[in-house]
């Protein structure tokens, strides 16, 4: 029997219809195997685990990403502009482009797949009994066939995948908290398994897409020699940060 690395050596060697041919099988197995085993086990769940999962889901909305960011970005915009101190100054535009980046990420991801999921128009789970795992009606830009991939997993991933990259050293407790956010959108059955697995992922990708477009224009990312994304001024902010925290310290320790 072939190991898992012969596996992978010869996938990688299959051209590029191959590779398409073999991941869209993939997919419709699991859309035919997968979900309809996991949409029931989820109906079996107790009702009040489902209702605690339904109030965590709403992390994947959107709006409560863009508002405060975007809201930051032109705050930290008016205060740079009137700051005198070089410092501060620096720590206002550096923070407001780790900002610019959050917002452009969830809102391109966002945008990506409210097309995708419309043009695709998959059947939510609600149908499965009526029409089954592989309902589509495509182009109907209604939200009862508008399942795949799934938006709020979309969204959880794309903040996921930011925080991951800016704050490196928690990425893996990071991403598990986001693909478990993530799942709550099959444990409410509001998606199949599948949309949100794909959801997850597209939000991951457009995460490390963008951050690859602004490292080719050095601008908050850069391409060290190896070809490996940096991100700029960590070591700056670590000390800004270590330097803030000091007089915060200070000015407490004068009060008492």
């Amino acid at each position: 029997m072939p190991d898992s690395g012969t596996i992978i050596g010869r996938f990688s060697r299959l051209g590029a219809y191959e590779k398409a041919a073999v991941a869209l099988s993939a997919v419709i197995a699991a859309f035919l195997v997968l979900d309809p085993i996991v949409l029931s086990a989820v109906r079996g769940l107790d009702p009040d685990l489902r209702r605690f999962f339904r109030l965590l889901t709403d992390v994947g909305e959107s709006g409560w990403i863009l508002i405060p960011s975007g809201a930051g970005i032109l705050l930290l915009a008016w205060l740079h502009a009137r700051e005198r101190s070089l410092r501060r100054g620096v720590i206002f535009d550096y923070v407001s482009k780790l900002l610019v980046y959050l917002f452009v990420t969830v809102a391109l991801s966002g945008l990506t797949v409210s097309l995708l999921k419309n043009v695709i128009g998959r059947a939510r789970p609600k149908f499965h009994d009526e029409l089954g795992s592989l309902a589509f009606h495509p182009f109907s830009f209604d939200y009862s066939f508008a399942a795949f991939p799934s938006g709020h997993a979309t969204t959880i991933g794309a903040l996921a995948g930011v925080l991951a990259i800016i704050w490196p050293r928690a990425r893996v407790p990071v991403l598990l908290a986001g693909a478990w956010f993530a799942a709550t959108r099959f444990l409410i059955a509001s998606h199949y398994f599948t949309d949100a697995v794909a959801g997850y992922a597209l939000g991951l990708a457009f995460a490390y897409f963008v951050r690859g477009s602004l490292a080719r224009r050095g601008w908050l990312f850069k391409l060290d020699r190896q070809g490996n994304v940096r991100l700029r001024g960590r070591t700056f902010l670590r000390a800004a940060a270590r330097s803030l925290k000091a007089r915060a310290l200070s000015r407490t320790m004068d009060k008492h």
